[in-house]
């Protein structure tokens, strides 16, 4: 199976943590449990891991609504609170362009035959569900709403669906609620980098891979650079916070924007013919943060990166 490139560290000090393991070994088990149900089906496979990407993509787009954020955010005017804001608006946005684009993948696109069957759905949703209370050991209450929320309300994913969930979700400080989304974000990294390689090993066995298929691998690669990208952000944004949860005293706004900017996957080589110009920054995805980004004076340019 091909291996999906690793985006740049730009800060050395991210490293991988016991978290993070067990993120990998609980998709490890996933894997290993679809590649059974799917042998000699690898389209069946992938339209599994796509389904899972909507649910979670569903899910953390409600969580990052704008109720979460005025809730969390009530004053977001200047320093720190105001980069928050902004960041995490960016991040929901793009959220929302994930879920769409997968939803037509499964309804009209490429992977758009045939469905799941109920019993391999309540798989998914029991792996799902112990992931996440796997991930939440200092919050019990607050794993085992998620695994009840994901394994009931299938694609809704209302979090109005599982009350408790709703209850744990709230009693969170904001520190706490950035390390619960950090680690939805690296949940859907992972999903995404194994999508990439299972199209890259089902793309290699076909005699004539479409256009189509290259341009879907291509749209999974950038997905997953910006599910690390998001990962990232909120991670950064949780050293903004003092122990009790608040934002620290003398944070300034553009500083905070920028650490968060500094965190966008940049391309291995400079670009041929590209003269750098005042505050311009290349980059393979802006993370959705384009707009923010000008409205801080660094212009973002997108570039495709060559496979």
């Amino acid at each position: 199976m091909a291996v999906m490139p690793e985006p740049p560290r730009l800060l050395p000090w991210v490293v991988m943590s016991e978290l993070n393991s067990k993120i990998l070994a609980e998709t490890a088990a996933l894997a290993a449990e679809l590649r059974q149900k799917f042998i000699g089906d690898p389209a069946g496979e992938l339209r599994a891991w796509l389904k899972i990407a909507e649910r979670r993509e569903a899910l953390v787009y409600r969580v990052y609504g704008k109720k979460q954020r005025k809730k969390r955010l009530p004053k977001p005017e200047s320093g720190g609170e105001r980069a928050a804001w902004d960041t995490l608006t960016a991040i929901w946005r793009q959220e929302a362009k994930h879920t769409e684009s997968i939803r037509a993948n499964l309804v009209s696109g490429l992977m758009s035959s045939g469905s799941l069957a109920p019993a391999l759905k309540k798989l998914i949703g029991q792996f799902e569900g112990q992931l996440l209370c796997s991930l939440t050991p200092s919050r019990p209450d607050l794993g085992q709403a998620l695994a009840q929320l994901i394994v009931k309300a299938g694609t809704a994913l209302a979090p109005k669906a599982v009350p408790k969930f709703a209850g744990e979700l709230d009693s969170m400080d904001l520190r706490e609620f950035f390390g619960l989304a950090e680690t939805l974000e690296q949940t859907a990294r992972q999903a995404y980098k194994y999508m990439y390689g299972l199209l890259s090993s089902f793309r290699t066995k076909l005699e004539k891979p479409s256009v189509d298929l290259h341009e879907f691998q291509r749209e999974l690669y950038l997905t997953y650079l910006e599910e690390d990208f998001h990962q990232r952000a909120f991670s950064r944004m949780t050293t903004w916070m003092d122990t009790k949860g608040q934002f620290q005293h003398g944070l300034i706004e553009g500083e905070c924007v920028q650490q968060i900017i500094d965190l966008l996957p940049l391309p291995s080589e400079p670009i041929r013919g590209a003269e750098p110009r005042g505050n311009a920054i290349y980059v393979l995805t802006d993370g959705g943060m384009g707009e923010l980004a000008k409205r801080h004076g660094i212009e973002l340019i997108v570039v495709q990166k060559k496979e």
